[in-house]
């Protein structure tokens, strides 16, 4: 307590405060750090103040912790932004996959619906008698030498 000296501010413990402007009997600084705030009451106390007196120390003070408050809300409306398009670029990249799947099920779909089965059989069965042929055939001439040929 005592009187104000704009020269070398406020002082208090280790902290040193400067105030521009006049200060006048009554006023108040208060230092608590705020954890939330709303933009909309922002708004409205900047609409407030800004509609005050430019000469007014502790006005001018309101209208730059405002402007900081505007800032940091910017700060986390951008962040917040930024999270949400990461999470809509994952959800376009999984309906994508979803879609990509949707359509690799609806073609085995058709492919086994579509299949005739009699068709299937005899294509099975003239597969398997080329195996048998080759397997045969690879058998023979594996223990083959010219020798054995001549």
């Amino acid at each position: 307590s005592g009187r104000f000296d704009a020269k070398t501010g406020i002082q208090f413990e280790e902290l040193n405060i400067q105030v521009k402007g006049q200060i006048s009997k009554g006023d108040a600084i208060e230092l608590t750090p705020r954890t939330t705030f709303s933009v909309f009451d922002t708004f409205r106390d900047a609409i407030r103040y800004a509609e005050g007196s430019v000469s007014d120390a502790s006005n001018t003070a309101k209208l730059h912790q405002l402007v900081e408050e505007f800032h940091t809300a910017f700060i986390h409306l951008n962040k917040t932004r930024t999270d949400i398009g990461a999470r809509l670029s994952t959800l376009d990249i999984q309906e994508e996959q979803h879609e990509d799947f949707k359509i690799s099920l609806a073609k085995s779909k058709s492919t086994f619906e579509d299949l005739d089965y009699a068709e299937a059989v005899i294509e099975f069965n003239e597969n398997s008698r080329a195996l048998e042929a080759s397997q045969k055939a690879f058998g023979k001439t594996k223990d083959l030498t010219l020798f054995n040929y001549i």
